[in-house]
């Protein structure tokens, strides 16, 4: 017998699903919206929670719109398109304020919440090969693909050009005799053609006025416009003689603190990446180090330890969704250093990195929230960041 239950929505998990809790259990209620009272059907059920599909609307968000993609609810990038633009980000806000209280202990800490353009935002997708030879994205909860007709948060030139192969009966057969049998790849576009991977081996970006190229098949980030503000945001006002940037990719950062430090020393594992920024950064005042953050650390300690090391007038670390190691965060805490710009796509673990390094006397001089990919529940991050005794530096 199915088990349907009147729901309250009290809150928004950080992947898009309202929560809602009933007889002690919490439950993922998908495409519903706090504040909704809802009829559900349990679907899932697991030790520590339970999943819930929304049969009837008992009280309806006046914050719930009509979503604009004709594949949401079936589509699995999106989570939010129906919730009102303004709403998403408060509650992203909320979740965001939550992990800070809950993780580090910053239960005060002040941030700003960027908004983005809501639609037509993304410069890079990932499209997958359907089962019918067209182009498109994987199904929520699935391993299928499924054609899209256009995608609207994808910039123009990347949902035109999606549009137009889909009207094909058969494309990705036309574009896997030229790249081979690839049943997913990228497409970036910024303005005019968009770059495909396979056909193209590198793309091309202008963020800040700062030209970069950067291998298609590796990470550069989706939301230029967005990007443009956080790099703002993260080099204002430095100067020095010594920057570092770790997790460097192919010089986002780099490329502007070359502008305005003397050397500026790229740590990034990805060789493909890290050549690259040799193209984006000027040679003349970057050092590239093909290793991974740890290895960088433990030859940095030891060059300290021999009183070969220099004194770092700012870091700038972007690291992946884990955030930063024990190993890295220590090295922080104990490193001659100005300050620090940490960019975060996971506000869990940056919770957790700055209730550690708060703790042990780092201070946050400015945190914003950047929302990078409306209508999904993922978010961008940067603190800036003022260690105990910090060098004298152009922040």
């Amino acid at each position: 017998m199915a088990d349907r239950r009147i729901l309250n929505v009290e809150k928004l998990a950080s992947g898009g699903d309202g929560i809602a809790f009933s007889n002690g259990k919490v439950i993922f209620v998908p495409f519903s919206i706090p504040g909704e009272t809802l009829l559900c059907e349990i679907t899932e059920e697991n030790t520590d929670f339970f999943r819930a599909t929304v049969l009837e609307t008992v009280k309806p968000s006046p914050f719930r719109v009509e979503a604009l993609c004709p594949l949401f609810g079936i589509c699995g990038g999106c989570a939010l398109q129906h919730i009102e633009y303004s709403q998403q980000l408060k509650l992203k806000g909320q979740i965001f304020a939550e992990s800070l209280g809950r993780i580090a202990k910053l239960h005060d800490q002040e941030f700003s919440l960027v908004a983005s353009a809501p639609y037509g935002y993304r410069n890079r997708v990932e499209l997958h090969v359907s089962s019918d030879q067209g182009f498109g994205y994987m199904e929520r909860r699935s391993d299928n693909a499924i054609r899209a007709p256009g995608c609207p948060i994808a910039v123009k030139a990347i949902s035109n050009w999606l549009k137009a192969q889909n009207r094909k009966s058969k494309p990705a057969k036309e574009l896997q005799a030229r790249i081979g049998p690839k049943e997913r790849f990228i497409v970036f576009a910024q303005s005019g053609q968009p770059s495909i991977e396979g056909l193209d081996a590198k793309a091309q970006a202008i963020v800040g006025g700062r030209q970069y190229r950067f291998p298609l098949s590796h990470f550069f980030q989706s939301n230029l416009s967005m990007t443009e503000l956080l790099v703002e945001k993260a080099l204002s006002g430095l100067s020095g003689t010594r920057a570092l940037d770790l997790y460097a990719g192919a010089g986002l950062f780099a490329a502007g603190l070359a502008e305005s430090f003397s050397e500026v020393t790229l740590v990034e594992s990805d060789t493909q990446s890290l050549e690259a920024a040799r193209e984006n950064v000027s040679q003349g005042k970057a050092r590239f180090v093909p290793t991974d953050v740890e290895e960088w650390i433990r030859a940095e300690s030891a060059r300290s330890h021999r009183g070969s090391a220099t004194a770092i007038d700012w870091v700038v670390a972007d690291p992946p969704r884990s955030g930063l190691s024990s190993s890295t965060r220590t090295w922080l805490k104990n490193a001659p250093l100005g300050g620090m710009s940490y960019v975060s796509c996971n506000h869990a673990t940056m919770a957790r990195d700055l209730g550690d390094l708060c703790s042990s006397g780092w201070r946050i001089e400015s945190l914003d929230v950047f929302d990078f990919y409306p209508q999904t529940g993922h978010i961008e991050a940067l603190a800036r960041l003022t260690p105990p005794k910090a060098l004298s530096t152009g922040g």
